[in-house]
């Protein structure tokens, strides 16, 4: 069993340097990690018409797992998705429309314990324009790459160059969505290719910005991207039933040459999980059981880092805490102008919610 413990700042900085420490049976290993809080992002921007596509929202996700979870033959999860412990023992912690999430005691990792198939959630990934559409809107398209996927890239590249004293060539983001992130790559000058499943993804990228992702196999394909500096899983990771299979392809891929392995999850431990755990009846994103079947804490991500050989050198903590609370409440009080007076606080509110480690995304990066 893996033991983590952390010692910070007393007063959080954006910037800061952290000792994060591992004790297993055997030994105990230290990592240093930067570690970024807060990410400036005018949110609401990205929203437009932002209650009524909050109510849609909730309809459609609302209907559509529950009736997934109710009508449909669900895998049972027999261990932790991470550190293989057995379901059995581990308490059910949240429950929403239809799924239930249990609570890893040794890795401290969230997980759905009966979930939809390997085949469904294919189908769904492949197939689902619904999912797709929050990221293949091109009256937001490039807002989302200017305050989403630039900030990420130059984040990847700080991390490339403090580690290894010169820019990365080439970056390889697997499950690249509708290719927001491979767009602001190329924009900054940086050779990068994208791996995504959804063709409905792929066929807004190429109508959007002109080129093509790929639709490989990752997993099974991945001698095919061992050229790569940075391989990136933004948003993936907690999709799929084996997160750890995706992180060990990556090492492998990297192996014996200079490169860097990114991952940004959802993160258990914060306050869009405290809201939703009481507006369980709306959940939109975060802890949507069919999308994110994995959450993670900071325990369980540095687990899965470690558990494949990847030493952490980096962590960033941001979210949309402030604003998953403005949302829930409007949409509760059925009172849209509660969006349009908090508006303008939403991104301070967040941002002392990041310092505070209160957010509900966290990414981390390190050697292989």
């Amino acid at each position: 069993m893996n033991k983590w413990t952390m010692t910070i700042p007393f007063e959080s900085q954006n910037n800061q340097k952290e000792i994060w420490t591992c004790k297993d049976s055997e030994k105990q290993k230290n990592y240093e990690v930067e570690v970024t809080l807060g990410k400036p992002i005018d949110i609401l921007s990205l929203k437009l018409s932002i209650i009524n596509d909050f109510n849609k929202s909730v309809a459609h996700i609302k209907d559509s797992r529950t009736f997934l979870y109710q009508n449909s033959a669900l895998q049972h999860v027999d261990v932790c998705p991470i550190c293989k412990a057995k379901t059995e023992t581990m308490p059910e912690v949240f429950s929403v429309y239809g799924a239930h999430y249990v609570a890893c005691q040794d890795c401290h990792h969230y997980y759905v314990k009966a979930r939809p198939t390997k085949e469904a959630l294919d189908k769904f990934y492949s197939r689902d324009i619904h999912y797709q559409s929050n990221y293949a809107d091109k009256k937001t398209t490039e807002k989302r790459v200017q305050e989403v996927a630039i900030p990420k890239v130059k984040w990847a590249i700080q991390q490339f160059e403090r580690i290894y004293k010169r820019k990365p060539n080439s970056i390889l983001d697997v499950g690249a969505g509708s290719g927001h992130f491979v767009q602001a790559c190329k924009l900054m000058g940086i050779k990068a290719d994208g791996v995504e499943i959804s063709e409905s993804g792929r066929d807004f990228c190429k109508e959007q910005f002109g080129f093509d992702l790929m639709d490989n196999n990752f997993l099974k394909e991945w001698e095919k991207f061992c050229d790569y500096d940075i391989i990136t899983f933004w948003g993936v990771i907690e999709h799929v039933p084996e997160p750890m299979r995706m992180l060990q392809t990556a090492s492998r891929a990297l192996s014996g040459r200079e490169g860097l392995i990114i991952a940004e999850v959802p993160r258990w431990n914060c306050l869009s999980t405290t809201i939703q755990s009481v507006f369980s009846n709306s959940i939109v994103r975060h802890l949507d059981p069919l999308g994110h079947i994995n959450c993670f804490t900071d325990s369980s991500l540095a687990t899965a880092f470690k558990e494949n050989n990847i030493d952490i050198v980096a962590a960033w903590y941001f979210g949309m805490d402030a604003y998953e609370l403005a949302t829930q409440i409007a949409y509760q009080l059925h009172e849209d102008k509660i969006i349009q007076s908090m508006g303008e606080y939403i991104p301070s509110l967040q941002n002392r919610l990041d310092l505070a480690r209160l957010s509900d995304e966290m990414v981390f990066a390190g050697i292989p």
